[in-house]
């Protein structure tokens, strides 16, 4: 009886893979962008308040208020949605004995995402009905990656880019992937591309996000995140090429998740730290899934 159990059980899982997630599916915390989409006709938003502290000198230093919008919707197909951040900064800088303020948008992105390649799509794992033993095994198949590749531009804001000479509007180009190690570890890494046209301000960089669900409702996460700037004629190094990020997000319901995070840079010249509090919700309407497809 124990066996025809566990092979229901498994026989049910097996099948359960396909983009929509019975719970919200979020990208933040964390500043990665996960592989898989919102699913088809879901509208999600992603939002978060903080704050920033930049140390540059003694005599030079500057605190931010930071406010930033994500807006996800999928749309035609389960592996495409549609993106729009928004990330606008209240800064209060002091050099010396001058204070200056500003604020606005820092960037607007609007871009698209598509997910390329899932291992699990259209896949029916094999049960062994004789074999308990057997079916606890490790599945492998957890280390193929789902690929996604991304593709936005980017609008800066004229009082929050460096150089000032860079352009207004660029291009941005992402690969992402994601792995579900165990059920309970996830790992996503974003390779990126900006200012992908402009020979001048190219840069590459990429992000590196492990997940850790503690339970069903609490789980954390540690990022890496790295950028590889030369811009042309631009002297001046940028002290945000290396930084490190952790949080803990807590599930309400299955579409509503609560998160709390700090970061800071890991280079010695301009000390910069940040905490943040954020929500992320989605619309609840019950999802119509096709004969073809299945729920995760």
């Amino acid at each position: 009886m124990k066996r025809i159990i566990f092979f229901c059980f498994l026989l049910l899982n097996s099948i359960a893979k396909a983009q929509y997630t019975s719970e919200i599916n979020a990208n933040r915390p964390s500043f990665s962008m996960g592989a898989y989409s919102v699913s088809k006709s879901i509208f999600q938003v992603e939002a978060g308040f903080g704050f920033q502290k930049n140390e540059f000198s003694k005599e030079q230093n500057a605190s931010k208020t930071l406010v930033d919008f994500q807006f996800r919707y999928g749309a035609f197909f389960e592996q495409l949605e549609f993106v729009a951040d928004f990330k606008y900064d209240d800064t209060k800088e002091k050099i010396f004995n001058t204070n200056q303020n500003y604020n606005g948008f820092q960037q607007v992105t609007l871009g698209a995402k598509y997910m390329i390649y899932d291992s699990y799509r259209n896949y029916v794992e094999k049960i062994n009905v004789y074999s308990w033993k057997a079916n606890q095994r490790y599945k492998w198949r957890r280390l193929v990656p789902a690929v996604a590749l991304y593709v936005g531009a980017d609008f800066k804001g004229n009082d929050h880019y460096f150089p000032e000479n860079i352009p207004g509007t660029t291009l941005k180009g992402m690969i992402i992937t994601q792995q579900h190690i165990n059920n309970q570890l996830t790992f996503v890494t974003n390779l990126i591309i900006e200012n992908a046209t402009n020979d001048d301000f190219r840069s590459y960089g990429y992000i590196a996000t492990l997940s850790y669900g503690f339970s069903k409702n609490w789980s954390a996460f540690a990022e890496i995140q790295g950028y590889f700037r030369k811009y042309e004629g631009v002297k001046q190094s940028f002290d945000d090429n290396f930084i490190l990020r952790g949080g803990f997000t807590y599930l309400v319901n299955k579409n509503l998740q609560l998160d709390l995070s700090g970061g800071t840079t890991l280079t010695n010249a301009t000390h910069k730290t940040n905490v943040m509090i954020g929500a992320s919700w989605r619309t609840n309407k019950k999802y119509r899934k096709s004969d073809t497809e299945n729920e995760i």
